[in-house]
């Protein structure tokens, strides 16, 4: 079955060739991959035992996170929108040693990892004060509406999180949600926080435009 049809499913591992590590972190790495002839993203995260929740009920669980999150992203039409990438399905328990040496950097782990297989974004860069537009940032605002009326509160909101993906037409893309926490009603605990991400959203616009203005490198501020 093509993953377009299979989202939310199980992917099977037997099907997936892994091309290169793209980044990795200590949560987590992110292939490009092949599967049935097409390429995607793969993004595997460690697992050393679940972390539970905090006190007030936040997931730390950083798998369980981003597919939930993607699951309503998905259910909502998000995923379609342009703004977020588009959301295949899952691995569960992937043995690393099916993908010797690729997941190496697993292998001493105490559970084996868990993926998510997300769509590719070809000549994707982390937006900055110099490839920063004017005209293209509304699509960021767009993107955090479009988050926020799936029921996903993003919980990260940098740059670094936000692609600039060239293309005909260029387009921004929010990622990295595996911090994110989901809804169902938006009460004013959940409205509060919509607002504050919106806020954030429009804050780094406005810095990464004063930045550029004064022809700053790219980061050199933390925001």
């Amino acid at each position: 079955m093509h993953p377009r049809k299979a989202a939310l499913m199980e992917i099977d591992p037997s099907r997936i060739k892994i091309i290169k590590e793209i980044t990795r972190s200590d949560a987590s790495s992110i292939f490009e991959v092949d599967l049935d002839g097409q390429t995607y993203v793969l993004k595997v995260f460690h697992d050393n035992g679940d972390p539970g929740y905090t006190e007030k009920g936040r997931d730390l669980n950083r798998f369980r996170c981003e597919s939930n999150a993607y699951k309503k992203l998905l259910a909502s039409g998000a995923c379609e929108s342009g703004f977020i990438p588009k959301f295949y399905g899952y691995l569960d328990r992937v043995d690393p040693v099916l993908f010797h040496p690729a997941l190496q950097h697993f292998t001493h782990d105490k559970l084996q990892p868990s993926a998510i297989l997300l769509e590719y974004l070809p000549n994707a860069e982390s937006l900055n004060c110099v490839n920063y537009s004017d005209a293209l940032y509304p699509q960021a605002v767009e993107g955090m509406k479009e988050i926020r009326q799936a029921g996903v509160h993003h919980r990260d909101v940098w740059p670094r999180n936000l692609l600039l993906v060239r293309g005909n037409p260029d387009r921004l893309v929010w990622t990295d949600f595996d911090v994110s926490t989901t809804f169902t009603d938006l009460g004013s605990e959940q409205q509060a926080r919509c607002d504050h991400e919106f806020a954030l959203v429009k804050g780094i616009g406005d810095a990464l435009r004063e930045d550029q203005a004064e022809g700053l490198p790219p980061n050199t501020k933390f925001y």
